[in-house]
């Protein structure tokens, strides 16, 4: 709740983040070194329904595979915490986490981007791994600004149509991140 508040706050008097773009909010040995973003996948249509539809579970169990065969198997996986209405990012990578023996981190609400990133650069969990995280549509964008990703090397609005869509972000040098846009083959 507090860090909600605070999260609040700093968007309130200095705008969606303070991370500068183009630039790593880590410190050089910080933070993680590679991080493979994705909106988690397809919803049933029923707004009540905080779960996956069934093309949707057929995604996330794809991912379970393509995942570690096309990027390497990740150290960790984030997810975007569940809630009265979705429990959607954890669903999508639930069966990666199954097959990899890894438990899935549901710490931050998906409007909490920044003090997601601040945990980042804090915690030796994440120095310099590789992790993935499901996120939803609607701060996509603010994670990838929080993460200093440069203006438009990503989506300002995710397309709410959009669940096939990858955003790899490396922080090769430790100063400037460099995204790169898949888009997934099913």
């Amino acid at each position: 709740m507090l860090t909600t508040f605070i999260d609040f706050l700093k968007r309130f008097l200095f705008g969606p983040s303070r991370t500068q773009p183009g630039v790593s909010p880590f410190a050089l040995g910080q933070g993680p070194a590679r991080l493979l973003i994705m909106r988690h996948a397809e919803k049933t249509g029923d707004d009540l329904d905080r779960h996956l539809s069934a093309q949707g579970q057929k995604r996330a169990e794809q991912l379970a595979t393509y995942i570690p065969q096309q990027f390497g198997t990740p150290d960790f996986l984030i997810a975007a915490k569940s809630s009265k209405k979705s429990q959607r990012p954890h669903d999508t990578i639930a069966p990666l986490a199954n097959a990899l023996s890894l438990k899935i981190n549901e710490t931050f609400d998906d409007d909490e981007t920044d003090a997601l990133v601040e945990h980042m650069g804090r915690s030796d969990t994440y120095a310099a791994k590789f992790g993935v995280i499901s996120w939803r549509h609607s701060d996509i964008s603010a994670l990838l600004a929080a993460l200093g990703a440069p203006n438009g090397s990503y989506p300002q609005m995710w397309d709410p149509a959009v669940f096939n869509r990858i955003l790899d972000i490396s922080f090769r040098d430790g100063v400037s991140p460099h995204v790169r846009q898949i888009i997934m083959p099913f």
